[in-house]
């Protein structure tokens, strides 16, 4: 009844045949008009000032604003360039000419810069997020209400049905011949920054989605810590630089460059800061020893900058990437697999814009198993653009279970000792992938090549005193098929593994085909329904082996809210991977920013994204089993609620959460 009560007519007004007049010129502008950003690259000029009005030690905290979290409390960053469209919400800034007081030139934060360019007609103002009124698939989350009409132009006001962060307010000048938006200015609040946007697009003759100019202000709050940036950029700048120019640092060809001219408090800025730098090179040359402290300083800021920010180094063709030491949001929990914590870095070395070497380790430990886990692929990239690359991988799996191992002890002696609580069926697992992969087709990828694996007892003395072997080894050639046959179709993924006894002492044999199936249909207003599927067996049954899927497996470091959620079950025993020679699985979720908790009045504010799961699973000697779920995702953590079910009897409750603090920051 409430939401029939919401999602009622979406206009209230006292001419409503004249909003709805003008709302349909906006909707046909866009489509008959109003020409895509793909391939644009528009001259761009961008300036933010920073003024950290009350700040504390909890500042630190924050991922890329450790450089502001000391020191001065006001800064000024300007940029002259190119953005690069792949389409409206994906580009890249290459900033030319720079000039500021940031210290070391940095770009404070991706998620501010990201609100400089809002794609009013599109779904949703920016990639991810807030639905936008001017796109007709959301008008039934706003109201409007039109007023000042004239021959030329009308001035539309639209506000949220709903107290939603996924949602604006605000008010737009409309071209009422053309449907053209002419200015828009609102407000709204997202992951922690409250913005107000000011927006002025181009000209009629242009037919481009992008801006003319944009302002926005934004507003951060965090543990007392209280921030104020504003941002302004304007495009189709008439001055274009050569593209040799990268990230120099010329603050007086900024001035020739810059298409509105600094304001008193910005000048002030400026001179403050050349007034500080001339007093320390004065400092510096009078008294080494106030030099040397400084410098000693320096090294202590670094190494805490580098504990709390990702850190990144490009020197000629080689560059470095370090995610953050200490970040919650690579902290996560789940009831069947306990609290995990993991890092990655980044290396890549390029030859050319065809050859690349990377190497990306990922290292984690887990804390209900107490063990250490790293997976080390070293790629040489030789033809992107076909997908082509040559990998080796060096890494540890979960720990495996092989069942047959305590069955043939306990055969042995007859029933007589009871095993169950020696592990004597737990093996570590450590193994070396070498494979080369090829997109052959627009819709076939190929990777073939081979795997080796060594496992050894957890309990090694128990193992030794049944006089059973303490090392199993496997080598095996491997083929993965990658189907895509349609563009917007399912993805599908073929696995076979053929295990060789004798090479490199292995002293294993089997064979192992999967087959796997997923697509995501992207509906309107940001909904989203994923589906997945897939089955596996094991053919060979003369001889003893390791029962371990690529598709079907316990995940002990999982990556987050958006990459395992769906697709994996998370209440699910960890034996129950390796006890069967074949499985069949099928998984489903639907997404949506506004479905249940998102119509409450307080705590609806703070939903970001609402899903519900659905999973189910057959093995042998096992009845149906079934989990299903709720989750949200907030500005401040992601939590899901899950039950399971064999069959129809209820089996199991439990949550998993992953920290979502600044992880688009």
């Amino acid at each position: 009844m409430l939401g029939m009560l919401i999602f009622m007519p979406s206009i209230s007004f006292s001419q409503e045949s004249d909003t709805l007049h003008i709302l349909n010129k906006i909707w046909e502008y866009r489509r008959n008009f109003a020409h895509d950003v793909e391939g644009e690259t528009p001259n761009v000029y961008m300036r933010y000032t920073i003024n950290t009005e009350r700040r504390n030690p909890t500042l630190f905290l924050v991922p890329t604003l450790y450089s502001i979290a000391k020191g001065d409390r006001k800064f000024i960053s300007e940029s002259y360039g190119k953005f690069l469209f792949d389409d409206e919400y994906n580009y890249d800034i290459k900033r030319q000419i720079i000039s500021g007081t940031i210290p070391h030139n940095r770009q404070v934060s991706s998620t501010l810069i990201k609100y400089l360019t809002p794609n009013i007609y599109g779904m949703t103002l920016y990639k991810d997020h807030q639905l936008s009124p001017f796109h007709r698939t959301n008008r039934k989350y706003y109201r409007y209400k039109i007023y000042d009409v004239d021959r030329q132009y009308a001035h539309l006001s639209f506000r949220p049905k709903l107290d939603n962060t996924q949602l604006v307010k605000g008010h737009a000048v409309v071209d009422v011949n053309s449907g053209r938006i002419v200015s828009v200015t609102y407000d709204g609040e997202y992951d922690m920054i409250k913005f107000h946007v000011d927006l002025m697009q181009g000209t009629d003759d242009t037919y481009s989605t992008l801006p003319q100019r944009c302002k926005t202000d934004l507003q951060f709050k965090f543990l007392g810590n209280r921030m104020k940036s504003s941002f302004l950029s304007t495009y189709h700048c008439p001055t274009t630089l050569p593209d040799s120019l990268d990230h120099v640092n010329d603050r007086s060809r900024m001035e020739t460059l810059r298409t509105i001219e600094l304001n008193h408090e910005e000048q002030e800025i400026y001179h403050k800061y050349d007034e500080r730098r001339q007093q320390a090179e004065q400092e510096a040359a009078r008294d080494t020893i106030v030099n040397t402290k400084r410098n000693f300083g320096d090294v202590l800021w670094d190494i805490g900058d580098h504990l709390v920010t990702s850190t990144y180094a490009d020197a000629g063709g080689a560059s470095l990437h370090l995610s953050p030491i200490l970040n919650p949001q690579y902290i996560s929990y789940s009831h069947s697999r306990g609290l995990s914590y993991r890092i990655q870095l980044g290396i890549k070395y390029r030859w050319n814009k065809n050859r690349y070497l990377t190497f990306e380790p990922r290292l984690g430990y887990n804390f209900k198993i107490k063990q250490f886990f790293f997976h080390a692929p070293l790629r040489m990239n030789y033809n992107p653009k076909r997908h082509g690359y040559a990998e080796i991988v060096w890494a540890n799996g979960n720990r495996i279970s092989n069942s047959s191992v305590l069955e043939a002890i306990t055969k042995a002696h007859a029933d007589s000792i009871d095993f169950s609580g020696q592990e004597l069926d737990y093996f570590t697992d450590n193994y070396v992938k070498a494979v080369n992969n090829v997109v052959a087709f627009d819709w076939l990828e190929i990777m073939t090549g081979i795997v080796y694996h060594i496992r050894r007892p957890v309990n090694v003395k128990g193992m030794q005193e049944e006089d059973m072997p303490t090392v199993y080894r496997s080598f095996a050639p491997l083929l993965t098929l990658h189907i895509s046959p349609w563009r917007k179709g399912p993805y599908f993924t073929f696995n076979y593994e053929r295990a060789i006894k004798g090479i490199f002492s292995s002293n294993l044999g089997y064979e192992r085909i999967e087959m796997d199936v997923s697509h995501k249909f992207k509906l309107s207003r940001m909904r989203l329904v994923n589906l997945r599927g897939g089955c596996g067996f094991y053919t060979d049954k003369k001889t003893s082996y390791f029962l371990d899927y690529t598709n079907f497996h316990d995940e002990n470091l999982p990556e987050g809210w958006d990459d395992d959620w769906t697709g994996q079950f998370q209440l699910l025993d960890s034996r129950w991977y390796n006890t069967s020679n074949y499985y069949l699985r099928a998984h489903a979720s639907y997404e949506s920013p506004l479905l249940l908790l998102s119509f409450l009045p307080f705590v609806g504010r703070y939903v970001e994204t609402e899903r519900i799961y659905l999973s189910t699973l057959s093995i042998q000697n096992t009845r149906a089993y079934s989990e299903i779920g709720y989750g949200i995702s907030t500005r401040f953590l992601s939590i899901g609620a899950f039950a399971s079910f064999l069959n129809t009897q209820f089996q199991d409750f439990g949550f998993k959460f992953t920290f979502e603090l600044f992880r688009k920051w």
